[in-house]
C-alpha cells in the first residue's frame, strides 16, 4: 500500500502536464462515471487511475472535487488509511470551504485513530493522537464534532495509560526502579484494557 501511495503522489501533481493522445475519446463525465463504477465493483486501483486520467485530460473538471471525496470514503471503508488521508488532504487543500475545515480535520484524526490497531506498541503514535485531539479542541472550540473528538481523546489517553503501566511493570521486573518511576501511572477503576488478538499477545510484555 505504501509503495502504491508513493507511486501515485508524483503522478497526481504531474497529471496536469499530460496532454491527451490521439484516439483518447473519453469526456470528463465518462471518466467520472467509470470511477464510480470501479468503486462500486471494488476496483480501487482502477478508480485511482481514473482520477489521474481525469486530472490529466480535464484539470479544471468540476468532477475532481467530488471524486476526491468519493475516493477518500472508498479507501477509508477498505481500511487503506494512507490513501484515504492522502485524498482527504487533497480535498481540504484544494476545495474545502472554511466551514468544511473542522470536518476535514476531524476525519483526519479519525483516520489516525482507526489506523492505530496494535495496542501496546508505538507510543509515539498514540501520544501524537492525543496532541491532535488537544489541538483540535483549541482550534475549533465550537465544532459539532467535539463529542467524537473527546471520545477518541479519552480512548487514546486510556490506551496510553495501559501502555505506561506495561512499561512500568517491565522496568520493575528488570530492577530498573528510576526508569520505572517515569512510567508509573494510575489506571482508572472499572476501565478495560485495549483488546488485542490472542495471536498478537505473545509479542507483548
Amino acid at each position: 500500500m505504501l509503495k502504491k501511495f508513493l507511486f501515485i503522489l508524483p503522478l497526481f501533481f504531474l497529471a496536469c502536464s499530460h496532454k491527451p493522445k490521439p484516439g483518447e475519446f473519453h469526456n470528463e463525465l465518462q471518466i467520472h462515471q467509470k470511477l464510480k463504477k470501479d468503486i462500486q465493483d471494488v476496483f480501487l486501483d482502477n478508480a485511482d487511475d481514473d482520477l489521474m486520467e481525469l486530472e490529466a485530460q480535464f484539470p479544471s473538471s468540476p468532477y475532481i472535487k467530488s471524486d476526491l471525496l468519493i475516493l477518500y470514503l472508498a479507501h477509508l471503508q477498505n481500511e487503506d488509511y494512507i490513501l484515504a488521508k492522502f485524498y482527504l488532504n487533497q480535498y481540504e487543500k484544494r476545495f474545502a470551504s472554511a466551514k468544511e475545515i473542522p470536518w476535514c480535520e476531524y476525519q483526519k484524526i479519525k483516520i489516525d485513530y482507526l489506523s492505530y490497531q496494535n495496542a501496546y506498541t508505538n507510543q509515539k503514535r498514540i501520544l501524537n493522537l492525543i496532541e491532535e485531539c488537544k489541538n483540535y479542541k483549541l482550534t475549533f472550540p465550537n465544532s459539532i464534532f467535539l463529542p467524537e473528538i473527546n471520545t477518541i481523546y479519552m480512548k487514546a489517553v486510556l490506551t496510553n495509560k495501559y501502555l505506561d503501566d506495561k512499561i512500568y511493570r517491565l522496568y520493575k521486573k528488570l530492577g530498573k526502579e528510576k526508569a520505572a518511576e517515569i512510567y508509573k501511572t494510575t489506571i482508572p477503576k472499572n476501565s478495560k484494557p485495549p483488546k488485542i488478538p490472542w495471536y498478537k499477545k505473545i509479542f507483548y510484555w
